[in-house]
């Protein structure tokens, strides 16, 4: 079972070393964004908690962001790894 898991992951990372450049800086870019988007929809989620007074509304606006964050994380992903698909075809 754990030889499997390691052939899998080879097999994952070598795939992804073989993406092009575009592709590879969709998905690195992405990420960043991401982290960058996560870390203001969690900065303004625990002043909401904490040092501000409770707002329902910056709650709410606090959560989209984080789960923004996510979908961004997503289609960048994903995008990436179709635009390297298309092309290689």
């Amino acid at each position: 079972m754990q030889s499997n898991f390691g052939k899998s992951l080879e097999k994952i990372f070598s795939s992804l070393d073989n993406v092009n450049r575009f592709s590879k800086a969709l998905i690195k870019y992405g990420t960043l964004i991401f982290i960058l988007v996560f870390a203001v929809g969690c900065v303004l989620a625990v002043l909401n908690l904490t040092v501000l007074d409770f707002n329902v509304y910056r709650d709410f606006v606090a959560k989209s962001i984080v789960k923004t964050s996510f979908t961004l994380l997503a289609e960048a992903v994903i995008g990436g790894l179709i635009i390297d698909y298309v092309i290689n075809k």
